[in-house]
């Protein structure tokens, strides 16, 4: 009764203050607002320019290899001087013309050589020789060798170069014979001798045929061959055939050779230098290799390669996109902001910066790890050509840059014929033309200092030759006071901002909701009596509702035996779970509820429609209930309330929610439905049935949480068990405690009891 009073006292209370504020709330004059000044922030972007020289050296090369920073870089001059040019590996062809042959071993002689004239130092890298093999492969090796001259005889002396055991096979062709490091020769006279003199014969009947041209030769060269003892010589004129790869050891003048630089696609020839052996070349040409090698071969006119010593020289230069930030705000000029880090390249490396030619106070910060320090005294700036030069003493790796620039703030002009403004009026004014090509931005702010409307932005690409309407629309209830327009133009270089207020006025009307408001306060006030009565007799039938809803809750849960969800199409068992009671054959009872529903349908015609079927037998209550794709199906010791049906409803629900689209596409794997008892405990609060331990006593606890605790260990103490039944918990008293029923509710939720499964 008592909180009766205090109800009806609030409701008085609460319209004598409700009038009273409404009555301030229309007569209140209000003073303007003051703006904060707005700004507008956009980015623009400008490139700069990356300058990098390239200088290096290398040493026996036969081309050349660039790196770049990046793909990005172009080229712009290259230097190069080229040292110690020699030609590469070549094949000499000393003799390949003859159709007789000298035989080697089985049925032949030990040994055959031919004359090698040298007549420039050169390294002998290997031969090739014309030949046949027959017979099987020898148990002790003939060799291919190379071996000093007896000028006297005109035969092989002892000396041997170099050695390979004999590469050739049972077909006529060339055959290479490679040596394992290459052999330098002097000028002079040497032999290339086939040498088996240590074959075992007859045992071996291996055989080499070397071929050699008995007439018509143009080279007088001796051959000799060994007859098992020493080597005589044996005719002149009549050379064995076979080719040198050789490389001579001298040094060529470019244009000797034709050497050039294949450099874009184009030839660009090699001039001799100034000493004998070198050259150079210098273009300057911008070249984009778009990748971070750039290769440059050389070519000539002899040899495959050559090889040599470069040193190099190359400019090279990259675009660097950039973003600023520009900052517009009223009366003060425009600022642009850039904050880069630069990558060094080389070791000479300049960037170079070309700004509009209406900016001014450019600026140029650095950071290398103490804070911004003003160096702008250290760069190039040249404000005829509008650049600064950012040169290579400034840039230091790692350091972070800042550069800031102002320009002037242009203002638009504009056409205002009506500052004043009332509410549901719409606010008009223009931009003149010609209008500048850019971004024109219209914000609107009221006079609470908060933008009525977002910003809206005009792309004029072209010079605009008619006004701008600019225009925003009043609602019936604006806020009163002076409004302020900000129109912000920019473009790439430039920008600017200029501002128009506008009186907005709101007529005094009596609100119609003021007049419900003082004529419901009336009734209310009239009525006062008579709530404090239906308020009395509410709070008694809501706590009895309370009361019963919470023993409901506990007899519910206590009555439920067995839960199943079966899949409608299939008819298998998604999940089940026996709470009390023996366990049952789950799938009989489905099928057999699923008889009674078909019989239910195929009467009334319900089709496809939501449906619970409800049957008891002796002294079991089974329901089963149907949603979308699948069917809940419970059996209970007696007839469950009506908010145990709304609790499994919920409960439905949240299955679909968690699980409807895995039980669409089901196909009898039932592991994703494993955690279905999380969601029945939530809604059905099963935990009230299993034997319940204390685990958690970490969290703060109500006092009357805290005693029930107690109550809970007292009981566990006496029986001298682990674990308590929430039967045994409230038997100590006589009757049915709501609120206690609700605080061991709350401990289940807190996890502060949990069953002991």
């Amino acid at each position: 009764m008592e909180k009766a009073y205090k109800s009806r006292n609030f409701i008085i209370g609460f319209t004598f203050i409700t009038l009273l504020l409404l009555s301030l709330i229309y007569s209140a004059n209000f003073a303007n607002a003051q703006y904060n000044d707005e700004t507008l922030e956009i980015n623009s972007n400008f490139q700069m320019l990356e300058f990098a020289d390239n200088i290096n050296t290398s040493n026996s090369i036969s081309s050349i290899d660039i790196p770049l920073p990046s793909a990005s870089w172009n080229i712009t001059n290259i230097e190069m001087n080229f040292t110690d040019i020699k030609l590469g590996k070549e094949i000499i062809t000393i003799e390949e013309e003859g159709e007789d042959s000298k035989t080697v071993g089985y049925k032949g002689d030990p040994g055959y050589g031919v004359q090698i004239n040298i007549t420039v130092p050169t390294e002998i890298f290997g031969v090739y020789i014309y030949g046949v093999r027959s017979g099987g492969a020898p148990s002790i090796p003939t060799y291919i060798q190379i071996h000093g001259y007896n000028g006297a005889e005109g035969i092989p002396d002892d000396n041997i170069y170099g050695a390979v055991p004999i590469n050739m096979t049972n077909n006529f062709d060339w055959y290479i014979q490679t040596f394992e490091n290459p052999i330098p020769l002097s000028i002079g006279q040497y032999y290339l001798v086939m040498n088996g003199t240590e074959m075992n014969i007859p045992i071996d009947k291996t055989a080499y045929d070397w071929f050699f041209n008995d007439s018509g030769s143009i080279n007088n060269l001796n051959t000799s061959k060994h007859d098992g003892a020493k080597w005589n010589l044996e005719a002149t004129g009549e050379p064995l055939l076979y080719k040198l790869i050789q490389r001579v050891n001298e040094s060529f003048d470019p244009e000797e050779i034709n050497m050039s630089a294949i450099i874009d696609g184009i030839n660009y020839p090699i001039l001799n230098g100034t000493e004998p052996g070198t050259g150079q070349l210098n273009i300057s040409k911008d070249i984009s290799p778009l990748s971070e090698i750039y290769n440059i071969p050389i070519v000539n006119n002899r040899v495959p390669e050559l090889l040599f010593n470069l040193s190099y020289h190359i400019k090279l230069q990259n675009i660097l996109d950039t973003v600023w930030e520009l900052s517009i705000k009223e009366n003060l000029k425009n600022t642009w902001t850039m904050t880069q880090n630069f990558d060094r390249c080389y070791s000479n490396y300049s960037i170079k910066f070309i700004y509009p030619n209406s900016w001014y106070n450019l600026t140029i910060y650095r950071d290398i790890g103490f804070g911004w320090e003003n160096i702008t005294i250290d760069i190039i700036k040249d404000p005829i050509n509008y650049f600064i030069l950012l040169p290579n003493n400034t840039i230091i790796e790692g350091a972070d840059w800042k550069i800031t620039a102002n320009s002037p703030n242009i203002q638009l002009p504009l056409n205002v014929q009506k500052t004043k403004f009332s509410a549901g009026q719409e606010i008009q004014f223009s931009i003149l033309s010609p209008i500048p090509p850019g971004n024109i931005t219209f914000r609107l702010i009221n006079s609470l200092a908060y933008p009525a409307q977002s910003d809206v932005i005009y792309v004029i690409e072209s010079i605009g030759t008619e006004d701008l309407l600019l225009t925003y629309q009043l609602p019936s209830n604006p806020n009163e006071g002076t409004y302020k327009a900000y129109i912000f133009w920019n473009n790439a270089t430039d920008a600017g901002v200029i501002t128009q207020e506008f009186e907005i006025t709101v007529p005094f009307v009596l609100d119609p909701m003021l007049i419900v408001i003082i004529v419901s306060s009336i009734a209310l006030l009239s009525i006062a009596s008579f709530t404090t009565y239906k308020l009395v007799k509410n709070t008694k039938r809501k706590h009895e509702a309370y009361r019963q809803s919470i023993f409901n809750k506990y007899m519910d849960v206590l009555n439920l035996d067995y839960f199943i969800i079966t899949h409608k199409k299939s008819g298998l068992n998604l999940y089940e779970q026996i709470l009390a009671g023996k366990s049952i054959d789950a799938s009989l009872v489905a099928g057999f509820l699923e008889a009674i529903r078909s019989f239910g349908i195929e009467l009334t015609g319900a089709g496809e429609q939501s449906q619970t079927i409800k049957l008891e037998y002796q002294d079991s209550k089974i329901l089963m209930s149907e949603f979308k794709s699948f069917r809940i199906l419970l059996i209970m010791k007696e007839k469950p309330s009506q908010d145990f049906l709304e609790s499994i409803k919920a409960l439905s629900y949240d299955i679909d929610k968690r699980y409807g689209d895995i039980i669409e596409s089901f196909n009898g794997n039932l592991i994703p439905f494993k955690d279905i008892g999380e969601l029945l405990e939530q809604h059905l609060q099963t935990a009230l049935i299993y034997p319940l331990e204390i685990i958690k006593l970490d969290i703060k606890l109500k006092s009357d949480e805290k005693s029930m605790v107690n109550r809970a260990k007292v009981i566990m103490r006496k029986k001298n068990k682990d674990y308590f039944t929430v039967t045994s918990l409230l038997s100590i008293r006589k009757d049915f405690d709501a609120k206690e029923a609700e605080i061991i509710l709350n401990l289940i939720k807190k996890k502060v009891f949990q069953p002991k499964l």
